[in-house]
């Protein structure tokens, strides 16, 4: 098994670039492996620096996440023939 370090570099990631780039990149191997959502060392800093600015998701009713936006493209025959005809007026 290969250590991270060894991957990065691998990979032709700069030894001396960005902190954020690196984390970023793991995170998404992490995830995109297990299905797990990580923390990164820095986002640990950030919620251990600023913890009132943090508010768990499930105790706030007020907050409901996003809804994904969704279009029906469809290429059957009956979307493609339909058309609005606009009033005069």
């Amino acid at each position: 098994m290969k250590k991270v370090g060894e991957l990065m570099k691998e990979l032709g990631f700069n030894p001396n670039g960005s902190e954020a780039v690196k984390e970023a990149f793991i995170k998404h191997l992490i995830k995109a492996s297990t299905g797990i959502q990580v923390q990164t060392p820095t986002e640990k800093r950030i919620v251990a620096e600023n913890p009132e600015t943090i508010f768990p998701l499930n105790k706030n009713e007020n907050f409901s996440l996003p809804a994904q936006l969704a279009f029906d493209f469809g290429d059957s025959e009956e979307s493609i023939g339909r058309t609005k005809k606009k009033k005069a007026i």
